[in-house]
C-alpha cells in the first residue's frame, strides 16, 4: 500500500491527529519564550482547548470506524465453524452480539477484564442449559482438563511468538517481581501521586499562566493517546470475546477434540456389528416402502448381489454391508425393512436414523401413495431436530422404476430430465418434481435411478456422485455421533474405571506398609 493510498484510507486519523498537534506545532514555531514575552500563553491554552472541543465529532468517527474495522480484521474468526449445530450457531450469536455491543478494554482493567470473560461464558453456558440454576458448571472433569491443555499449548505458542525473551524469562524471575511490587509497589505509587501532585501545586504558584498550558497539554494529549489506541484496544477485546466464546462452545457442548485412543475405541464399537473394521466409514442407511427396491439398488451400488431381490418384502432384519469399491468412498450400506413391514417399525426406523450418517429415502416412481414416506420421513426429520447436540444426517432422495413410467414401453437411456425433450425424459422429470414437492425435499436431492431386471442398471453412477456432495457433511454428522456416543453413561468404562483405582489403592497399600506387618524374625 503506498502512502497515498493510506492517506485516503485513514484520513479522519490523519486530520485528528493534525488538528490535536497543531497547537504544539505552533508552540515549536513561535517558542514558548516569545509567547511567555507576548503574554499569549494563556490565549494559547484557550486555543487548544477549542481545538478539542472541535475535534470531539472527529474523535467519535475515528472510534466508529475502528470498531468496524475491528469486526472487518476478525472477520475469519467470527465466522461459527461448519460442524456446529442449531444450539452452537444460536450460542455463536451472542458471543458476537456481545463482541458488538463491549466497549473496548484497557490493557490494565483486570477487573473488566474477568468481567467480560465471565458473562461471554454465561452465556453460552445458558444457551445448552438455560432450565439449570448453575448453568456454568455443567461439564464434566475430562473435558475440562482438556480444555486447559489447548489453552495451554496455545498460550505457549503465543508467547513464542511475540513475548521478546520468552525463553529466557523463568519463573524466579516473575517471582521476584511479584515479590518486589507486593513489598514497594503501593509505596512507590503513592509516593509518585503525592510527589508529582505537589509538583502541580508548586508550578501553579509559582507560574499560573505556564500551569495551566501544562495541564492544558496533558489533557489534549491524554485524549489523543486514548484515541489513537482505541483501534488496538478494539481490536483485542474482539479477539478475547471471540476466542472465549469458542472455547465456551467446545466446553459445553462436549465438542473438545476426543484422544485418537478415544475415537479408534468409539469407532470400534460403532462398526461392532459390520462385516469388518476400518478408519470410520460413513454409515448410509437404505429407508422407504416396501418393494421400493431398496435391496436392488444395495445391489446395484455393491456392483453384486448382497441383497434378495424379489416381489415380496426379503428383508426381515436390519443388515450391515461394508462397501470399499475402487474410486468409490468406503461406505457401510444399511438395508432396512420396509416401512409398515412389521409392528414396531416406526421405533427401529428412528433407533437406525439416529445411527446413520447419511440416509438414502428409496421412493419407487411408480407408488402413487407417499402417505407412509412423509410420515416416516417426517418422523425421522424430528428426531433428529429434537437432538440438538447432534449435526443431522443429510438425506437424498432415489427415484427407483423410472424404466416403467410411461410409455412404458420405451426404455433408451440415457435420459436428460434437466430439459427433457422427449415423452420418458418428461415423465421422469414430472415424477421427481412430484415425490420431491410431496416429502418436502429440494429437487437436486432427488436422483432418478432404475434397475431393470437383465438390464445394466441405470444412473447409479449419478448416484454416486450426489453421495460425494454430501459426504463431508456426513462425516460431519459421525463426529457428532461418535462425540455424543462417548459422553453416555456405559457400565463397563465404569467398572473399569472402579478396578483401575481399587488396583491403585491396593499398590499403594502394599509399597506403604510398615516393616512390622512382615513376619517376624527370631535370633
Amino acid at each position: 500500500m503506498t502512502f497515498g493510498d493510506a492517506l485516503r484510507r485513514h484520513w479522519q486519523e490523519a486530520v485528528l491527529t493534525l488538528v490535536l498537534s497543531l497547537p504544539w506545532l505552533t508552540l515549536l514555531a513561535f517558542g514558548i519564550i516569545w509567547l511567555w514575552q507576548a503574554g499569549h500563553v494563556l490565549a494559547w491554552a484557550f486555543a487548544c482547548a477549542a481545538l478539542g472541543v472541535l475535534a470531539w465529532p472527529l474523535r467519535h468517527a475515528v472510534k466508529r470506524r475502528a470498531d468496524a474495522e475491528a469486526r472487518n480484521a476478525l472477520g475469519q474468526l467470527s465466522q461459527p465453524s461448519s460442524g456446529w449445530n442449531d444450539i452452537e450457531r444460536e450460542a455463536w450469536v451472542a458471543v458476537l452480539a456481545i463482541a458488538d455491543s463491549v466497549t473496548p478494554l484497557s490493557f490494565t482493567a483486570t477487573d473488566a477484564i474477568r468481567a467480560l470473560v465471565r458473562r461471554t461464558v454465561e452465556a453460552v453456558a445458558h444457551h445448552f442449559h438455560p432450565n439449570e440454576n448453575d448453568f456454568w458448571a455443567q461439564f464434566n472433569l475430562p473435558d475440562a482438563l482438556l480444555l486447559t491443555e489447548r489453552l495451554c499449548r496455545d498460550v505457549r505458542r503465543e508467547a513464542l511468538r511475540h513475548i521478546p525473551g520468552a525463553r529466557a524469562i523463568r519463573l524466579s524471575h516473575l517471582l521476584w517481581m511479584h515479590r518486589q511490587s507486593e513489598r514497594y509497589g503501593l509505596v512507590a505509587r503513592l509516593g509518585w501521586r503525592i510527589g508529582f501532585g505537589l509538583w502541580r501545586v508548586v508550578r501553579a504558584a509559582l507560574n499560573p499562566a505556564q500551569a495551566v498550558a501544562q495541564e492544558t497539554k496533558d489533557l489534549v494529549m491524554g485524549q489523543t493517546s486514548g484515541i489513537l489506541s482505541h483501534r488496538l484496544r478494539a481490536y483485542a477485546t474482539r479477539l478475547l470475546v471471540v476466542e472465549t466464546g469458542r472455547a465456551a462452545i467446545d466446553l459445553y457442548s462436549g465438542r473438545l477434540a476426543l484422544s485418537d485412543e478415544e475415537v479408534r475405541s468409539a469407532r470400534a464399537c460403532d462398526m461392532a456389528s459390520a462385516e469388518t473394521v476400518t478408519a470410520a466409514p460413513v454409515r448410509i442407511l437404505l429407508l422407504g416402502q416396501v418393494n421400493a427396491g431398496k435391496s436392488s439398488l444395495l445391489n446395484a451400488l455393491a456392483r453384486e448381489v448382497r441383497g434378495a431381490i424379489g416381489p415380496v418384502p426379503t428383508t426381515a432384519e436390519v443388515k450391515e454391508y461394508m462397501l470399499n469399491l475402487e474410486g468409490r468412498p468406503v461406505v457401510v450400506l444399511v438395508d432396512t425393512p420396509g416401512i409398515g413391514d412389521r409392528a414396531g417399525g416406526a421405533a427401529d426406523l428412528l433407533r437406525q436414523a439416529a445411527r446413520a450418517d447419511f440416509i438414502i429415502w428409496v421412493v419407487s416412481a411408480t407408488q402413487p401413495a407417499r402417505d407412509r414416506d412423509r410420515t416416516g420421513l417426517n418422523e425421522v426429520r424430528s428426531d433428529a431436530k429434537a437432538r440438538l447436540e447432534q449435526r443431522p444426517a443429510p438425506i437424498i432422495l432415489a427415484l427407483t422404476h423410472i424404466d416403467q413410467l410411461r410409455p412404458a414401453a420405451e426404455w433408451n437411456p440415457p435420459y436428460d430430465v434437466t430439459t427433457p425433450a422427449g415423452p420418458k425424459a418428461r415423465s421422469i422429470r414430472a415424477a421427481m418434481n412430484s415425490v420431491a414437492g410431496a416429502l418436502d425435499l429440494p429437487a437436486d436431492a432427488v436422483v432418478p435411478v432404475a434397475m431393470p431386471a437383465a438390464r445394466e442398471s441405470y444412473n447409479i453412477d449419478a448416484l454416486w456422485a450426489r453421495i460425494a456432495l454430501d459426504l463431508d457433511e456426513a462425516k460431519l454428522a459421525q463426529l457428532d455421533r461418535i462425540r455424543v456416543g462417548q459422553q453416555k453413561f456405559r457400565m463397563r468404562e465404569l467398572m473399569d474405571q472402579i478396578a483401575s483405582a481399587g488396583r491403585l489403592i491396593v499398590k499403594g497399600m502394599t509399597v506403604g506398609r510398615p516393616n512390622s506387618d512382615r513376619a517376624p524374625h527370631f535370633d
